[in-house]
């Protein structure tokens, strides 16, 4: 293909939010897991309140080597992935990732990463209301699942990585426990034994090893996630988001 002649698979710079934990992780993991180079060009909200224009609408984008700017979590996804070619790219995997990249189950990311007093700016259900929405979207995961260990069967698709980091987010979030409740043990479980198998293919292991510990704006659930132990422990985190 012209994109194997290029030598590396340079997929150009990420472009997203500074100190968020949210949909600039699964094209990270897609391009890990692929050994595809993408940079990354983090911004405070300051710089893309100057940055935002009718060409660039919204975050995350990416910067081509030739210039182009490519728009939609979704097509980064299946981009990376086809330049990586080791995710499974389907039309079952781009349903996936839709699902993943929508509400309920894309909420999970505001919950953690912003402070409750800006829930309502976006609009955002309860807590309780969106449990209630989210179990059944949960439930009906698991049973798609079937035997796994993916979605795909034996090789992973790119809109795994979006429902791993949808799945991982719901975990550490505010509801978690709440929503295993309304999902029920038997389907968690499932869902968990892809969660855990995904997070150790080969590059998404190294990612998730190295990537930022300390996220979410000030005053988040996720910002206040582990400082108990990391006090005393890690006296030289840095905190890097600005904004």
């Amino acid at each position: 293909s012209f994109a194997s002649k290029l030598g590396p698979k340079e997929a150009g710079t990420l472009v997203y939010f500074m100190g968020l934990q949210s949909r600039g992780e699964p094209c990270r993991m897609i391009a890990a897991y692929g050994g595809v180079d993408l940079k990354d060009k983090l911004l405070t909200f300051e710089e893309w309140g100057k940055l935002k224009s009718e060409k660039i609408p919204y975050l995350p984008y990416i910067e081509q080597p030739d210039g182009k700017i490519k728009l939609e979590t979704v097509e980064l996804c299946k981009h990376l992935a086809t330049l990586g070619g080791k995710m499974t790219v389907d039309e079952k995997q781009t349903e996936l990732c839709k699902t993943a990249n929508s509400h309920p189950m894309q909420t999970a990311d505001p919950y953690l990463n912003l402070p409750e007093e800006a829930w309502p700016n976006y609009k955002l259900p309860s807590l309780e209301d969106w449990v209630k929405q989210l179990a059944p979207v949960l439930k009906k995961l698991a049973g798609d699942l079937g035997d796994g260990p993916f979605f795909g069967g034996e090789t992973p698709g790119y809109g795994e990585a979006f429902i791993w980091h949808n799945i991982e987010n719901q975990m550490i979030g505010p509801a978690s426990a709440q929503i295993k409740e309304a999902v029920g043990a038997e389907d968690m479980k499932k869902l968990m034994a892809f969660h855990a198998k995904f997070k150790e293919l080969p590059g998404v292991k190294e990612y998730l090893a190295g990537r930022p510990k300390k996220f979410g704006a000030p005053g988040s659930f996720a910002s206040k996630l582990g400082s108990e132990e990391k006090s005393s422990k890690n006296a030289g985190t840095l905190v890097y988001f600005m904004g």
